[in-house]
């Protein structure tokens, strides 16, 4: 789709009020045609009987008298035929056809216009409407009256039907077409006037500069009053979220001067030094820092993949079981080292929809603060159980533990508690925290009830898919 400035997007929106005030007129104007074209339809079949009654009623009154002269008979009905015809001729009747009269007198036809049938009205016909079928059509009308011997039928071809002809085409679209454009004028008028609030919020925004994302002033229009929050809303999220990432930008700088002054330290010892001793002291060095640096770069990734973000797509059911077994496995040769001791209690599968990257991220974090805090030859356990609607993950160690007092702060970035031997960035509960919020789970930290180390606990939703 060709993208389109905020002034071509409101011209666009206007146009599109315009045209929908258009099809909405355009709408109402068909349906009370409907019904005007339903209420001709009904109006003009009562008047059309009313007639044909009125006339049967006529002529029986006035060939009643005639009816033992069938000569004298005939020509009355006859005349009457040709002064109604004259009638339609002379008013201009549109399209209005002349009646066609049956005259019997005891079941003898005195007489009938063409094309009728030649049977006399039943009972069941007389004084009441009917339709009949004439030279192949059923569009017909007939009245019957009777009275002495006497019965007459008027039949005259219905012209209600259709509801338009050409004659009344004009009549129905004329008001329309005249109208029409009166009636867009004032509309054009009250949609821009409508429009110019919003014009004027999109032409302030056009004004601001990248970097300016202060709030909107309130609008006066409560309809326009929403929006406004709702972009000041966003705006408040972008200035907190670039907020965040500068700060996070100048603590990873931070983090990273030390080990990278350090290389550069040893990285002049090794050049200008010929001593083999302080060359080798400065090679040692050398990989240290650039062991930390390499620490530190890979905990920054994994702390921004930890909350960045994702497509809800991409948030899969996953087997945390597996999971816990596949990343215990990568961390053994580690525990190994230091002669520490795994141990996984889960059941045989746990379904839940995780994002693989980020809880990946979680695991190997608990695990690795885990197995580095521990002493040697200490225990790390972890666990994995149901509670009610809850899958709960819980990492034990046996290390120095973290006071109540830090327990908020050790998941802000960069911070490490006091007095610590072991080297790390800082980063690690960060991740945690920030991967178990992306899974929707909480992280909780308890004392170990062995009496030393520490426990992690993470708190899944939907436990119930543990298959115990």
């Amino acid at each position: 789709m060709k993208n389109l400035s905020p002034a071509q997007a409101s011209r666009s929106l206007f146009l599109r009020l315009l045209l929908g005030f258009a099809i909405v007129m355009l709408v109402i104007w068909l349906g009370v045609l409907a019904w005007i074209v339903g209420e001709t339809r009904t109006i003009g079949a009562r008047v059309e009987t009313a007639l044909i009654k009125t006339v049967a009623r006529q002529i029986l009154a006035g060939v009643r008298p005639l009816a033992q002269d069938p000569g004298q008979a005939k020509l009355a009905i006859a005349r009457i035929e040709q002064l109604q015809n004259a009638f339609f001729q002379e008013i201009g009747a549109h399209g209005s056809p002349p009646f066609q009269v049956q005259l019997w007198n005891r079941e003898a036809l005195v007489y009938g216009s063409t094309g009728l049938p030649l049977t006399e009205p039943g009972p069941a016909e007389r004084g009441r409407a009917m339709r009949l079928q004439v030279g192949g059509g059923d569009g017909w009308s007939s009245w019957t009256e009777s009275e002495g011997g006497t019965t007459v039928r008027v039949v005259q071809q219905r012209v209600t039907g259709a509801g338009f002809s050409e004659a009344n085409t004009g009549f129905y679209l004329l008001p329309v077409l005249v109208s029409f454009p009166f009636l867009l004028i004032p509309a054009w008028f009250v949609i821009r006037r409508g429009l110019q609030p919003l014009t004027t919020i999109v032409g302030e925004i056009e004004q601001r500069s990248p970097s300016d994302l202060a709030p909107l002033a309130p609008s006066s229009f409560k309809e326009l009053a929403p929006l406004v929050t709702s972009v000041n809303r966003l705006m408040q999220r972008l200035t907190d979220r670039l907020n965040r990432e500068h700060e996070f930008l100048l603590d990873a700088a931070h983090e990273l001067k030390t080990p990278l002054a350090i290389i550069q330290i040893n990285a002049d010892s090794l050049t200008q030094s010929d001593d083999p001793a302080r060359r080798q002291e400065a090679g040692r060095g050398l990989g240290q820092g650039v062991a930390r640096a390499t620490h530190t770069v890979h905990q920054l990734l994994a702390f921004a993949r930890s909350g960045a973000d994702h497509e809800e797509a991409l948030v899969s059911v996953l087997d945390l079981s597996e999971l816990l077994s596949t990343r215990i496995a990568l961390q053994v040769q580690l525990a190994v080292e230091r002669n520490i001791e795994l141990e996984l209690a889960a059941p045989p599968a746990c379904l839940l929809p995780l994002h693989r990257e980020s809880v990946t991220a979680l695991v190997d974090n608990l695990l690795d603060n885990a197995i580095k805090y521990s002493p040697e030859g200490g225990r790390v356990a972890v666990e994995l159980v149901a509670e009610a609607d809850l899958a709960v993950l819980r990492v034990s160690d046996q290390g120095p533990g973290i006071a109540p007092e830090f327990r908020q702060k050790v998941f802000e970035r960069f911070f490490r508690m006091p007095d610590l031997e072991q080297s790390g960035s800082g980063l690690g509960l960060s991740i945690v925290e920030r991967a178990a919020a992306r899974n929707s789970a909480a992280v909780r930290l308890e004392d170990n009830a062995g009496g030393t180390g520490l426990v992690v606990e993470v708190r899944f939703a939907s436990g119930a898919a543990l298959d115990r």
